[in-house]
């Protein structure tokens, strides 16, 4: 079985400046910034921005697909026909109030950039998930480090 190279540290292998969402994003704002930067997650950061939280496209999904007194539960599939629509305007119901503070996940799990590849494998293996946030001594993102970006590690290692 092949390992990864202990050496390696997540800011060898990290996505950098990675884009970044508030906790009042909304809905909307959180599926075009999800689709206009081909990602599935985004570190929440306050207005410091210190890292509060993280949210993903499972999240966004999960939030839309359970519906709610103000926001119907297709609503996430509108936002991305509007997306695709847009030259025949088309029009949907107004923004409901749903932002990404009602459905983050507080407490993400953070590395700092010289953490070793192998622990970060272990961690999010561990915990089940598929991302992390790389920050600085101050606790502000400074990269991203995902499932692919670890199995590009692995597959480079062989």
């Amino acid at each position: 079985m092949p390992t990864v190279r202990t050496e390696l540290k997540a800011a060898d292998f990290m996505t950098r400046e990675p884009v970044c969402v508030t906790p009042s994003t909304t809905i909307a704002q959180l599926a075009r910034l999800f689709e206009d930067n081909g990602i599935s997650g985004a570190p929440v950061v306050d207005q410091q921005g210190s890292v509060i939280g993280i949210v993903s496209k499972t999240d966004l999904i999960r939030e839309c697909s359970r519906g709610t007194a103000n926001i119907p539960p297709a609503y996430l599939f509108e936002v991305l026909r509007e997306q695709q629509d847009e030259e025949e305007a088309v029009e949907i119901e107004p923004e409901p109030d749903a932002v990404v503070e009602d459905f983050m996940t507080e407490d993400p799990v953070t590395v700092s950039p010289d953490a070793e590849a192998a622990a970060v494998a272990r961690e999010m293996v561990e915990r089940r998930i598929h991302r992390v946030i790389v920050v600085d001594e101050e606790n502000f993102p400074v990269g991203i480090i995902t499932s692919l970006d670890l199995l590009g590690v692995v597959s480079r290692s062989r």
